[in-house]
């Protein structure tokens, strides 16, 4: 009983934090573009963009192996190897971050010159540089704590570190533009440093958590007595900890570069692209995309559309799978359990749920949004126009393809929780190669370009999705059909998408933009709940199933 609530405990703490740091993003990211714009946010993207892969290789994999190594150590009483494996993971993660810190300091010229083909991102990459040795130490005490089923520390240094870069990251950004109004400096001059200061307040942040987890180590205690100690065995040498913690860690931050793919090859292809089709097809571009231009500037248009891509169609997008992921996590445990006790039925059963989680929450979202992209982005981005202007189809097309971007993350749990990790890796090497491919091909069309990546994106998704679903049914030896869990809420989310888009262009026309789009949302989702209630007799029973067990608690 006390392992169950232990689990439900740490569970509640891992989702509230998460739903505060999207929240706190949230509102780092929409003022942030609004003060940075499309060009500004192009810089602010490419810092991350290079600064995503050296950590994931580094120490991607580090907390779940110390969160493993410190569980199995702390569960069989071996109590001075536990913190032994806290001591050699700092040891390492702090080698592997100042590695990473030097390696991007060394290439941020080049890497802003050549990669991202945008000279003036390399102060962003400068200032996250530091962010890869904090992330790293910080990964090894929150690996440690996770390990010892105390998830607080995680979940506080999350937080605390959100709103350190929340405020510090647009205080810092408003503080450069502002001296430069002050000094009149023409903004295209100005961008790049009101960017770099926004990163230094996301490093700021990433110090802020970090410190945090070290002053907590230092003051409070791990809940490991002397008591514990006395009897625990003695524990391997450091080094050989080090060695097996890298040895089983590596495979991990591989195959998690390899799922997080996209993001580069967006990076290495959009703002090059676009600038290339542009010089081609200027015409084209000034007769559709005219503010843009005109607010880039002709040798700045790929960068505009690339921090406009990543700055606002991607964070808007993101919420949503962010939502099905939590969702769909639910099921997991249900997954490894019935997996480990070879009961092939209730398998079946929670990867239906885990599936049906993510299109109940996923689709009504997706096509609304896909159907209300244009007057959802003018409204959360009232003063950047042109950046408006080419985020609205990359974010409707997006949102209609979303379904199977989702799904993929949902499968790709279902296998890590059946210990088949290596097949995400697998399904995502093959999407990669098709999201590269179509990316090149797509980006190349003029009236396909601002949304080739976006495009390619869904289309690589539909792949791995189909192949994964595949696979799972050849691995797991169940019958899922996604199609058939799909369509009841499918029919209800049209129905949803229909009756906000005609209550917020028809029927509450006349009213303030934000009401308007409040009643809007509000009779969409009425009608999605009614709809699926009446068509889907499944949720009635499991609203039955909860009232009983409520009832009998």
């Amino acid at each position: 009983m006390n392992h169950k609530n232990s689990f439900l405990k740490n569970t509640l703490i891992l989702f509230t934090a998460m739903f505060i740091t999207k929240i706190i993003g949230a509102v780092l990211r929409i003022p942030l573009t609004n003060m940075l714009g499309g060009i500004g946010m192009g810089y602010f993207s490419t810092a991350y963009s290079f600064f995503n892969p050296v950590y994931t290789v580094l120490a991607a994999g580090l907390p779940t192996i110390v969160t493993k190594l410190t569980a199995q150590s702390s569960a069989c009483g071996k109590y001075r190897e536990a913190r032994k494996i806290k001591r050699a993971s700092l040891i390492l993660s702090f080698a592997a971050g100042f590695i990473g810190t030097a390696f991007m300091l060394l290439l941020a010229v080049p890497f802003a010159d050549f990669a991202a083909k945008s000279s003036d991102s390399v102060w962003a990459v400068l200032m996250i540089s530091p962010s890869v040795i904090f992330c790293c130490i910080a990964a090894a005490y929150r690996g440690y704590y996770e390990g010892l089923s105390d998830m607080l520390p995680t979940a506080l240094s999350q937080v605390i570190e959100s709103v350190i870069k929340a405020i510090l990251g647009l205080g810092f950004s408003a503080i450069v533009l502002h001296l430069g109004d002050i000094e009149k400096i023409a903004e295209d001059k100005v961008l790049p440093y009101a960017a770099a200061a926004a990163i230094l307040g996301v490093t700021a942040g990433e110090f802020g958590g970090t410190l945090f987890l070290i002053l907590r180590s230092k003051l409070r205690s791990d809940g490991i007595t002397t008591e514990d100690l006395s009897k625990s065995p003695m524990a391997e040498s450091t080094f050989e900890i080090i060695k097996k913690i890298m040895v089983q860690s590596l495979p991990i931050s591989l195959g998690a570069v390899i799922i997080n793919l996209s993001s580069l090859i967006d990076l290495l292809t959009i703002s090059g692209g676009i600038q290339e089709v542009f010089v081609e097809k200027s015409d084209f571009f000034l007769t559709h995309y005219p503010i843009a231009v005109k607010e880039s500037g002709i040798d700045n248009i790929g960068n505009f559309v690339y921090g406009s891509y990543t700055g606002i169609v991607l964070s808007l997008f993101m919420i949503i799978t962010s939502l099905t992921s939590l969702i769909g996590k639910s099921a997991l445990p249900g997954i490894a359990s019935a997996y480990e006790c070879g009961k092939k039925d209730e398998l079946k059963k929670q990867v239906n749920i885990l599936l049906s989680g993510i299109f109940i929450i996923g689709l009504p979202l997706c096509m609304s949004l896909s159907l209300l992209s244009e007057p959802v982005l003018s409204l959360l981005y009232p003063v950047r126009p042109a950046e408006v202007s080419v985020s609205i189809t990359p974010l409707s097309v997006l949102c209609a393809g979303g379904i199977p971007i989702a799904l993929c993350s949902g499968i790709f749990s279902v296998f890590q929780a059946t210990g088949r990790s290596d097949i995400p890796i697998k399904l995502m090497m093959t999407g990669s190669v098709v999201k590269l491919i179509f990316n090149l091909l797509f980006i190349r069309i003029p009236f396909l370009s601002f949304s080739g990546a976006a495009l390619s994106t869904v289309v690589s998704h539909i792949t791995v999705s189909i192949l994964g679903i595949i696979y799972l049914n050849k691995i797991l030896e169940i019958e899922c059909r996604p199609l058939s869990l799909m369509s009841r809420p499918f029919i209800a989310a049209s129905a949803c998408a229909a009756v906000s888009a005609f209550s917020y262009y028809i029927l509450f026309d006349a009213l303030n933009d934000i009401i308007r789009m409040l009643l809007s949302i509000a009779a969409g989702g009425l009608t999605y709940s009614v709809i699926l209630l009446l068509i889907d007799k499944r949720l009635i029973e499991l609203l039955k199933n909860y009232r009983k067990k409520k009832i009998s608690v």
